[in-house]
């Protein structure tokens, strides 16, 4: 997202308190304060706005599911009010109201991220329908899950006999909101053209949103850096999507999947070929494993660069770093470089981050408004990923971008698939 944006709606947007991961977790048990876009007094009881609502179902007799759509129609506990100045950073934790506010808080903070990379207003697919989407906080259902205008969650028990509302996990809900943009902008293939790739592809994106999303935190950002001391690769919460305890994470984005190691697996039949997948659930995770992979080592990677760029790592390291894998390199070695190399100067290191976090967002938007559902596969994923590095720095990080796809099995414009459509920018 822009940060000029950022700025602008400090001055003049809601604030909302939102946990920046789920606040079991050591670090982060209290909110960081969020200024949402809608002006402050423009957000009308629910919380409400023209984009979306809350309610707070008493005894939802079932969780939504065509044909089972939205709006609700039962009885409702109390909507939460703004404050006199507009605000909903007055509603105490702790309470059912507390839910509300921070799925609605969430869930806007999102979206406000995404159009910023957009540039754009993102329209729900669902809209010509539903006008605006439903959000729930909490049903009776160890799960979240969103749908044609909805978004609901449930609660899960964690460690310690600890219930963990999934409407107060960022990341689940930014993971939700990214199948939504996905539906919005690409759209959903006629059966005969869907492929196991657009179901695995639709996973990765979504846990793509939830990790760009994430490093809008102040409080992840600075925490994350003064853990790694600049390698991003030590686990940590940026890695960690939808961690629910110190032990405990729904998927890890830094993984070391190939294309390959899916042969075998549900989802590849015994030509190795892609087979449909339609209501597989894990396995399309499983099988996004090696884009998500691939993307979020083009971060990392790019973090690095811009380091290197502006002098902050020293060529020792950067040799070092360019050859990770080799068994000659002690990772000591470049843990202490990088650790010595952040001390100097952590500031730089954060605007470095930030940068890297950006020009992943404005590709991934940029990618997402040009693919077609219809026959989608990783090529065309990866294809449409390095056009749009090319359209914003003139194919600056190409190489890079390329090596990573590669290097998973993803070979960029090797794709099967039909033309993607042309962008709407």
């Amino acid at each position: 997202m822009p940060i000029q944006l950022d700025r602008e709606w400090r001055r003049s947007g809601t604030r909302f308190r939102l946990y920046p991961q789920a606040p079991v977790l050591p670090g982060y048990e209290n909110p960081e304060t969020v200024w949402l876009s809608p002006p402050a007094g423009s957000i009308e009881l629910g919380p409400t706005d023209s984009r979306m609502y809350v309610i707070d179902p008493i005894a939802k007799p079932a969780l939504y599911g065509f044909p089972y759509l939205p709006p609700y129609r039962g009885p409702c506990h109390p909507s939460v009010p703004p404050g006199p100045d507009g605000h909903f950073d007055h509603v105490p934790r702790g309470t059912r109201a507390f839910l509300a506010a921070h799925m609605y808080g969430s869930v806007r903070r999102v979206l406000d991220i995404w159009e910023g990379y957009f540039g754009r207003v993102i329209e729900w697919q669902f809209a010509r329908d539903l006008g605006r989407l439903e959000l729930i906080p909490l049903v009776d259902w160890d799960n979240a899950h969103s749908g044609y205008g909805f978004v609901e969650t449930g609660l899960r028990a964690g460690e310690g006999g600890i219930a963990l509302p999934f409407c107060l996990s960022f990341d689940v809900l930014a993971h939700e909101i990214g199948h939504s943009i996905l539906f919005a902008e690409i759209g959903v293939p006629v059966a005969a053209y869907r492929t196991a790739e657009f179901l695995a592809f639709h996973e990765s994106a979504a846990d793509l949103t939830a990790l760009i999303a994430v490093l809008h935190f102040e409080t992840v950002v600075d925490r994350m850096l003064d853990r790694t001391q600049g390698n991003l690769y030590v686990p940590n919460v940026f890695n960690r999507i939808g961690e629910l305890s110190e032990t405990e994470q729904i998927r890890v984005a830094s993984n070391s999947a190939h294309m390959a190691d899916l042969e075998g697996v549900v989802g590849l039949d015994t030509r190795g070929e892609w087979v449909d997948l339609a209501g597989a659930g894990r396995e399309a995770h499983e099988l996004g494993e090696p884009l998500t992979g691939a993307i979020f080592d083009v971060l990392v990677d790019l973090f690095e660069t811009m380091l290197v760029e502006r002098n902050l790592f020293s060529p020792e390291l950067d040799r070092l770093l360019r050859h990770i894998e080799l068994p000659e390199v002690d990772i000591r070695d470049v843990e202490a470089l990088s650790a010595a190399a952040y001390a100097e100067n952590p500031p730089a290191f954060k605007e470095a981050l930030l940068r890297a976090r950006d020009h992943v967002g404005y590709c991934l938007a940029d990618s997402w408004q040009r693919l077609a559902a219809e026959n989608l596969d990783f090529d065309d994923v990866a294809a449409a990923f390095v056009s749009a590095d090319l359209r914003l720095t003139g194919g600056r990080y190409g190489d890079l971008i390329c090596w990573n796809f590669r290097r998973r099995g993803i070979e960029p414009g090797r794709g099967g698939g039909t033309p993607g459509r042309p962008p709407l920018l």
